[in-house]
């Protein structure tokens, strides 16, 4: 067995899929949907590189270090950068687990790639997002690529985690 579970599970020739109830699409896709909603919010002009760098001044025990410019510039440039990751590690995972509740016959790689995919391509239309529309965003193919570098690590830990739960389950 892999570790990601059904390796070598997979849909009979001529087997026709079973519809989900739209309590089920609901349950696996909505947090999805949402955590995309959340993650197009922190593409706004609301989180742009200033009004961050802002709110790291303003942390209380940030500013009693008296930080220079250069260190609050270097200090939110890390934090941008690993909450990229972050996210389309979380969207990844998401993803991942609503493809195995709604694809269930398809092989656990697949799902993986299929993840990875999805959150590939929404790296990239919120990128082009900041680059259209935003004012005082601009779009990166190097975001894209953090981000789907965290779609990747995040869907490895997520199949990697359901692997070992279910190997718990049924020992």
């Amino acid at each position: 067995m892999s570790a990601v579970g059904n390796e070598g599970a997979s849909a009979p020739a001529g087997a026709v899929a079973e519809r989900m109830p739209l309590s089920g699409v609901l349950a696996a896709w909505g947090p999805v949907g949402l955590w995309m909603a959340v993650i197009f919010l922190l593409s706004t002009d609301q989180f742009s590189e200033a009004n961050t760098a802002a709110w790291i001044t303003a942390i209380p025990l940030i500013g009693a270090f008296g930080p220079s410019p250069a260190h609050i510039q270097a200090g939110n440039l890390i934090v941008r950068k690993c909450a990229h990751f972050v996210e389309y590690a979380i969207l990844s995972m998401l993803t991942f687990r609503a493809l195995r509740a709604s694809r269930p016959r398809l092989r656990a790689r697949r799902l993986l790639m299929l993840a990875v995919l999805i959150a590939g391509v929404y790296a990239s239309l919120d990128e082009l997002h900041q680059w259209l529309g935003t004012q005082s965003r601009t779009g990166s193919p190097l975001d894209v690529l953090l981000d789907t570098f965290g779609a990747l690590a995040g869907a490895v830990v997520g199949a990697t985690y359901l692997y070992r739960h279910t190997q718990r389950s049924a020992a």
